[in-house]
């Protein structure tokens, strides 16, 4: 059974991933007021629930620093489970955790306290975090393209905040191009898709590129996919109703 600190942590994530959104969103006027009424509805301590923003906070883009040490545990469960769900999906599930009743004898719960209660030898560890990892490789692509316009010249569009199935898209004289980036901290790793970044690829198969940075922990290296669905093989993964994803097992299997 998926404990109030379980569920605080959910809360917790979404408060440190949409920041001052986040109370906004729930109707709280400022963070102290949305962690004290928080605290009262889970029966959790404010200051339990403020150091569990703390710790998720090196993963997302704002202006605390938060606590620079490794996700384990639990911790590690909720940004797997929650990192590619919507801000607006997110925030219906904290919306349940707080304000729904009816929320635990639903299949959202259930599906979600599933995950959750799993040790972490049952889990297949598939994901991989963005945040850090994910913006050095963004910021690495756009480097590299302005410098050596490769694949190929073109206006360089950005895309990151539209949520339209990939990250920036290319202008040229030949068309529109479309170019997902991923990013790993060492030579070697799995690549994780959302279900719309594996749908948009193939709609727009030979339009589509996958860009790879390896080894951001040292000497970063970039090599682009033309079409990635035609050339990785990929296990369609459903965890629950708020996600679906596609994972690559390694890059190494890559044929390019």
């Amino acid at each position: 059974m998926t404990d109030n600190n379980q569920l605080a942590l959910i809360v917790a994530y979404y408060l440190s991933r949409c920041d001052k959104n986040a109370y906004k969103n729930l109707g709280y006027l400022s963070f102290n007021q949305a962690t004290r009424e928080i605290s009262k509805i889970l029966n959790v301590k404010v200051n339990t629930i403020k150091n569990m923003r703390d710790e998720f906070d090196p993963h997302h883009e704002n202006q605390r620093i938060g606590w620079l040490r490794d996700l384990k545990g639990s911790r590690l469960k909720v940004l797997k489970l929650f990192q590619d769900t919507s801000d607006e999906s997110l925030l219906e599930v904290v919306r349940g955790i707080l304000f729904d009743h009816e929320f635990k004898n639903s299949e959202d719960y259930r599906d979600i306290e599933t995950i959750l209660s799993k040790n972490e030898s049952d889990q297949k560890s598939i994901f991989i975090l963005r945040g850090p990892t994910g913006r050095k490789a963004e910021l690495f692509f756009i480097a590299y393209f302005n410098k050596y316009k490769i694949p190929f010249d073109g206006e360089l569009i950005d895309k990151r905040d539209d949520g339209c199935g990939y990250d920036f898209e290319i202008k040229n004289n030949s068309g529109l191009w479309f170019f997902e980036v991923k990013g790993l901290a060492a030579n070697d790793g799995g690549i994780l898709f959302t279900n719309k970044e594996w749908n948009t690829a193939i709609k727009n198969q030979e339009k589509y590129f996958l860009v790879v940075v390896k080894n951001l922990s040292t000497i970063p290296e970039i090599f682009f996919l033309n079409n990635p669905t035609k050339k990785l093989e990929a296990k369609r993964n459903i965890y629950t109703t708020v996600q679906v994803s596609w994972s690559v097992s390694s890059i190494k299997k890559i044929k390019y």
